[in-house]
């Protein structure tokens, strides 16, 4: 009895102290998207926390590293994904993304939907299933299809998963998104009997164990769509520009932030992957300048070189 109410107890705790580092501590402080997006500046003049830095489309997302020396929980935090990304259109209804297991030991993976909005600032905040039965806010799960729902990967080991779109009937003209979850699934050998490992002294400790999990966005774009983008309200602040991306039309915007003295391609600042949703009607951002700048600086707002490479908006700066 003992050990069954220990066993339950591990699993209580394993599952909180997951809950709180994927949604009460990094999870969604993306990007993302923890993965997508990676720029945050308050309404204030002061300068926002540094940007974290985040992988390229074609690179890989990947969350905290396990300690080698934590024999039980190796290899849950070591995935990598690519793309970080994904944009499912007319002209592509599916898509794959790559997983790969970088870690020391096997680690499994349990793949779901998740529902999360942005704010104004580029943070993610988690949805609950009521809130995002709303619609309005435009979630994709219920036009995607995904394979498999659940990967186990050996050390180094590749496995692709599969998203398709599938829009119904009738579905209205917009952009749909959701987040895709890969939430790694603890090691069932983690549990423990009290009374075996019980020490002399007849005291019980907890070891709470983290659960690790990171998402990208999967956007479904349905019907004629367009958008447009207008940066505004730069202004300096410290070793910090801070400006504001304002957003119209019914899809996304997504792009670089790029600081460029005047005359010249010395680049003196940037933000990578940024991107304001479609239910988002602008985004703060804070771009740190990396490089000494003087003079007049120009700022653009530029398309990935893998979506056209277009200038969406140009303002300048002057310090």
């Amino acid at each position: 009895m003992a050990s069954c109410k220990h066993q339950f107890m591990t699993w209580m705790f394993a599952v909180l102290g997951g809950w709180f580092l994927a949604y009460g501590a990094s999870a969604y402080a993306h990007p993302v998207d923890a993965v997508e997006d990676n720029a945050v500046a308050e309404d204030s003049d002061k300068p926002a926390p540094p940007p974290e830095t985040v992988p390229d489309a074609a690179q890989s997302a990947k969350p905290v590293a396990l300690n080698p020396d934590d024999v039980n929980t190796g290899g849950a935090g070591d995935l990598l994904l690519a793309p970080t990304r994904v944009v499912l259109d007319g002209h592509a209804r599916a898509a794959e993304i790559m997983l790969n297991n970088k870690g020391y030991k096997e680690a499994t993976y349990r793949i779901t939907f998740t529902h999360v909005k942005m704010d104004d600032n580029g943070r993610y905040t988690p949805v609950d299933d009521k809130v995002a039965s709303d619609p309005a806010l435009k979630f994709a799960d219920k036009v995607l299809r995904y394979s498999p729902h659940q990967v186990t990967l050996k050390p180094g080991e590749t496995q692709v998963v599969k998203v398709m779109a599938r829009p119904s009937e009738g579905l209205a003209e917009g952009e749909y998104c959701s987040h895709l979850m890969f939430m790694a699934v603890p090691d069932a050998s983690m549990g423990e009997d009290v009374e075996a490992t019980k020490p002399a002294d007849g005291k019980i400790s907890v070891h709470l164990i983290p659960i690790y999990g990171v998402s990208i966005p999967v956007i479904v774009r349905h019907g004629t769509l367009e958008a447009q983008a207008k940066m505004g309200n730069v202004r300096l602040s410290g070793k910090n520009i801070l400006l504001t991306i304002a957003r119209s039309g019914n899809k996304s915007v997504y792009g670089d932030v790029i600081a460029t003295e005047a005359g010249s391609n010395k680049v003196v600042g940037q933000l990578r992957g940024i991107a304001v949703l479609a239910t988002n009607d602008r985004r703060n951002l804070s771009l740190p300048l990396t490089a000494p700048a003087k003079g007049t600086l120009t700022i653009e707002y530029r398309e990935r070189a893998e979506d056209g490479g277009k200038v969406l908006d140009k303002t300048s700066i002057t310090m």
